[in-house]
């Protein structure tokens, strides 16, 4: 370590996209703001771009022919493409993982488009000055939160006795075990913020991201990140109505938990009869 910094270890920003998508076809190549903008993966991309520790940025997809305008895009712009397997997205990562030689690996989802390269950073440093296994942030809002895992702990997972669903979701075996030293990377936020959808999953979420961009190009005075989102929220609160009803799929550590979610929802809509039937069982 030198002058308080920590040596910028070989990071790979690894983002999962697929073209399939049953509520917004095709989204991460859909330009946002509409009408004007540019590809939702590109936002990303050129947000990871502004990151101090200049990690490699990789776009994880699938095989599968859908995926082929994916993969161009990523040739067209001199983006690094990585394809595999459809549901086992925890094997692409481990197969680049292998090609790349990273110390740390960043996990980002290509439906989120906003970025806090700050916190990102700063998160980063967090794992690697704590000696984590695994860190993930909290207290963002919905579609900003970022997970980190060490390559040694990635590449080890290929011994472990997985189900579909840790296969699919790359980070839930580490999650769920206590054998791994995890940590949570929670900056100091305006607690209102921390609900809000700024993920793109329906079409409303889009609406959302699109106006908040729109914003930001309007005005070219704020980084993208959170200090945006709290002004937004402050000026328009309105804004974020337009998709705090949509319902977010989750990962559920047990299933104790995911009743719990489920009968949030059903209070959430006023459906008493399945709600007291759950709370029964």
């Amino acid at each position: 370590m030198a002058g308080g910094q920590l040596n910028k270890p070989h990071i790979g920003f690894i983002i999962q996209a697929r073209m399939k998508s049953v509520r917004l076809p095709n989204k991460v190549l859909t330009k946002i703001p509409l009408g004007n903008g540019k590809p939702i993966l590109q936002w990303i991309i050129d947000e990871l771009k502004k990151s101090t520790l200049k990690g490699e940025i990789i776009v994880a997809t699938s095989l599968n022919l859908e995926n082929d305008i994916l993969s161009d895009y990523c040739q067209l712009k001199n983006i690094k493409c990585f394809r595999g397997e459809e549901e086992n997205v925890l094997s692409r990562f481990i197969a680049i993982q292998k090609e790349e030689n990273f110390e740390i690996i960043v996990r980002l989802t290509g439906d989120n488009p906003i970025l806090d390269i700050s916190i990102l950073d700063k998160a980063i440093q967090f794992h690697l000055e704590n000696k984590n296994d695994y860190t993930k942030t909290e207290g963002l809002p919905l579609g900003m939160n970022l997970e980190i895992i060490s390559a040694t702990e990635l590449l080890d997972l290929e011994n472990k006795d997985l189900s579909d669903e840790d296969k699919e979701h790359v980070t839930l075996f580490i999650s769920k075990s206590d054998a791994y030293k995890k940590g949570i990377y929670k900056p100091i936020l305006n607690t209102s913020i921390a609900n809000l959808r700024v993920t793109i999953d329906y079409p409303s979420d889009f609406t959302v991201v699109s106006v908040i961009l729109s914003l930001l190009n309007e005005n070219n005075k704020e980084e993208l990140g959170v200090q945006l989102i709290e002004k937004i929220y402050k000026d328009y609160p309105w804004v974020f109505d337009a998709n705090v009803n949509n319902i977010q799929k989750k990962q559920f550590l047990n299933l104790k938990d995911e009743i719990s979610e489920a009968c949030k929802i059903l209070e959430k809509y006023d459906l008493k009869q399945a709600l007291s039937i759950l709370k029964s069982n």
